[in-house]
């Protein structure tokens, strides 16, 4: 079986558009100095939670 999605991740149904897409917790992440990332959805791009994390959100397109 093929992956159609090569980003693995959590999956999560936007809140404004309804699509379903990926996010993942990425680079490199330590304990302490923690900002907050938000989770954009790529379809609308609308702000769907955020996280505290010394990495970065990446969010992507879940293909049917």
């Amino acid at each position: 079986m093929t992956k159609k999605n090569s980003l693995e991740g959590n999956k999560k149904v936007c809140t404004e558009c309804g699509e379903t897409f990926t996010w993942r917790n990425s680079g490199d992440v330590w304990p302490g100095g923690k900002d907050r990332e938000y989770i954009y959805c790529p379809y609308c791009h609308a702000e769907n939670g955020s996280i505290m994390t010394s990495g970065a959100v990446i969010t992507a397109k879940v293909s049917e």
